[in-house]
């Protein structure tokens, strides 16, 4: 007995892709939290990282972690039957949870994280805006196949996990 996959398209397949760079990432953070002399290097700090920076650091890997379950959940949901209102409802419950853990982690950090995530954010913006610029206007000429909007999301947060590896490696924090 095997999964049915006949239903699952090229944003299912990268947006599973994007989960598993997420948890790969989880994890990377959650086990880095146990060194803390490695973690006082990472973090810049003259020593090894405290109680609070190995706090902010699992909260960190929490939301990696919850966000991979975010991304993957739709497509997980869709193909099990549960009913459709449930499925959405669990979906929005794990959203709250994420932007509230999110919000929670981006006041309780440093300001060098904080212009990590600001300089990811504004990036993904800029080549996401490009991006999506050039496929509409393929789209509309007749040179590309429309896209859902779970394809556009998938290829958003595929834009947006690359650009925050990028950003993270060039100020020295990976």
């Amino acid at each position: 007995m095997g999964a049915d996959l006949s239903e699952l398209r090229w944003g299912d397949v990268v947006g599973g892709v994007v989960a598993l760079g997420l948890l790969v990432a989880c994890v990377g953070t959650f086990v880095t939290s146990f060194n803390r002399p490695s973690l006082g290097r990472i973090l810049k700090l003259e020593g090894p990282a405290g109680d609070g920076e190995v706090r902010e650091v699992r909260a960190q890997a929490a939301v990696l972690g919850l966000s991979a379950v975010i991304m993957i959940l739709p497509v997980v949901l869709s193909g099990v039957g549960l009913p459709v209102t449930a499925s959405l409802a669990l979906i929005a419950l794990l959203l709250v949870v994420h932007t509230a853990l999110n919000l929670r982690l981006y006041r309780s950090v440093d300001e060098l994280f904080r212009r990590v995530v600001i300089e990811a954010g504004a990036l993904t913006f800029w080549v996401g805006q490009g991006v999506l610029f050039l496929w509409a206007a393929a789209e509309r000429l007749g040179a590309a196949p429309a896209l859902t909007a779970w394809d556009i999301y998938v290829v958003l947060m595929a834009v947006y996990l690359v650009v925050s590896m990028i950003v993270t490696i060039r100020r020295g924090l990976a």
